[in-house]
């Protein structure tokens, strides 16, 4: 398992994701497809002294010269509401404009898990100058360390700078600030470091684990092997398959109206591949959800010490 993910299986869903999201997108536009102006269009420029760095997904150069600019958006929602007004979107305009000398004529979010086009026209003389002053006015105040709190609980929960913020200082009026082991506990500062290196061992050894078992699984298909023996455990391969869906929404669709939805409770559970090939299963059931997904190999791999 790579960094970044909870663990396999959200890694693997993930990718489903993902893969499902490119699956569409080309079969989107395929057909219709031009180079971009630029991919990853990277800026560098200074607002009144004040140095602006950053990326542009990409852009686009329309048949009369000028640009249109799309920024992707992986997310499940989209706020659309501020496509109009968003300093994201000014940004990107006041950034190609001046690092490409061509007009900007459209913004657009592009909300890949609907593949859905949120389309803006070009921004306001005052819209661009009003993100100038903002620009101007949050460096000044960083310079200044004036940092004025705009709690959220969904932010501030997870934050570490509680002890030290006008608004909950209060709350840890009379606690160390100090961490742990600078405080007179090194007992409760190597616990802390002990969880935390058991834990980055269990990702190793979860990481290892799958590297080997994949490996091991291998070896045993291409020998036509379903046991083998080592010095100190038995490993037996059992064939299996399980089922894909590129669809997961159409699945569930379908599940529902032919009131399965509860017995499954989600397409990607085990649960539907014991449905699909439940022999009892209704037919036209069957091939409607068969034409959403893909039989692949599920072989298991079990382990025992001798």
């Amino acid at each position: 398992m790579k960094g970044g993910y909870k663990d396999s299986r959200q890694e693997e869903e993930y990718f489903e994701d993902g893969r499902q999201i490119l699956t569409r997108f080309h079969d989107k536009h395929a057909k219709t497809f031009q180079l971009p102006y630029f991919v990853e269009y990277g800026f560098n420029f200074e607002v009144d002294g004040v140095p602006v760095t950053g990326k542009v997904d990409r852009v686009d150069k329309l048949p009369d010269g000028r640009l249109l600019i799309l920024d992707y958006k992986t997310g499940k929602q989209l706020k659309t509401g501020r496509i109009d007004v968003d300093a994201q979107l000014t940004m990107y305009q006041l950034a190609c404009e001046k690092g490409l000398g061509a007009e900007v004529a459209e913004l657009v979010f592009y909300h890949l898990p609907t593949l859905k086009e949120h389309k803006s026209g070009r921004r306001e003389a005052a819209l661009v100058d009003g993100l100038k002053s903002t620009i101007v006015t949050t460096a000044e105040s960083i310079t200044k360390e004036k940092f004025d709190p705009k709690p959220m609980d969904s932010v501030c929960r997870w934050c570490d700078y509680k002890p030290i913020c006008p608004i909950f200082k209060d709350q840890f009026a009379g606690m160390p600030a100090e961490p742990a082991k600078a405080a007179g506990e090194p007992e409760l500062a190597a616990l802390v470091d002990a969880y935390g290196e058991a834990l980055a061992k269990l990702d190793a050894a979860k990481a290892g684990a799958e590297a080997a078992s994949k490996a091991l699984a291998a070896a045993l298909k291409a020998k036509g092997y379903v046991r083998a023996f080592g010095g100190r455990y038995e490993a037996a391969l059992t064939a299996g398959v399980r089922w894909e869906f590129l669809d997961k929404k159409k699945v569930l669709e379908i599940l529902k109206t032919a009131g399965l939805y509860e017995k499954v409770l989600a397409p990607s559970a085990p649960l539907v591949n014991k449905l699909l090939e439940d022999k009892a299963l209704d037919a036209d059931l069957r091939a409607r959800l068969t034409e959403l997904g893909e039989r692949v190999p599920a072989d298991e791999l079990k382990l025992k010490e001798l």
